[in-house]
């Protein structure tokens, strides 16, 4: 019986009624289509192009790398997870992440404080009415978790360790942030408290992130 097989991938179709009775040019993954009369022993000779190959346990044919089954045996291939973009497998810190949930972190306080202030923004911490500054805290501390989710799960955090990491760099630098501003030793405390919601935000980040 003939055959077409490809000369990319090495998938080959049956001709029935003879080369005639095939319409196609090319076959459906691009590749060239050549005209074989039998199949002896193409199992064991035929190489593909395509210099990425895998080889078949089952009947030893080779196929292109991304194949998901033998093109001889029709023998499906297991699955190899990819690395996907950004994806932080090895590495711990993702800059990318963390300078995404650092920007929200910025962006939504900015916007809490207009919420809750307007224009007239108190210049002192004691100014501020007791019920307004338990909203901001609660607004900041919604924000410090959402920022440490985002910085982990744009990282590509597919370890607890390195969601953690991501997730707390956001608080860490706001503290730094506030340190090197305010010159007191107020960051201290920024950091222990942002630093652990952040943190907390990084683990839901990578727990996220393994279930997409």
């Amino acid at each position: 019986m003939p055959y077409l097989i490809c000369d990319e991938c090495g998938k080959y179709y049956k001709l029935n009624e003879g080369k005639s009775s095939f319409n196609y040019e090319k076959c459906s993954c691009g590749g060239k289509l050549t005209y074989i009369d039998t199949l002896e022993g193409i199992k064991n000779n035929y190489t593909p192009s395509n210099n990425s190959k895998i080889t078949c346990t089952n009947c030893g044919a080779e196929n292109i790398k991304d194949s998901t089954k033998c093109s001889i045996c029709d023998k499906e291939f297991a699955r190899v997870p990819t690395k996907g973009y950004n994806q932080n497998i090895n590495g711990s810190i993702s800059w990318l992440g963390v300078a995404a949930g650092f920007g929200f972190l910025l962006t939504g306080t900015l916007m809490g404080v207009l919420a809750i202030f307007g224009t007239n923004i108190p210049q002192k911490v004691e100014d501020i009415p007791y019920n307004l500054l338990i909203a901001f805290g609660m607004i900041s501390m919604f924000l410090a978790i959402i920022s440490g989710l985002i910085s982990s799960y744009i990282g590509g955090s597919l370890k607890f360790k390195n969601g953690i990491v991501n997730g707390g760099l956001v608080g860490v630098i706001l503290g730094i942030v506030v340190g090197v501003t305010s010159g007191s030793l107020a960051f201290l405390g920024v950091i222990a408290i942002f630093g652990f919601l952040s943190v907390l935000g990084g683990i839901f980040g990578t727990f996220l992130k393994r279930r997409l």
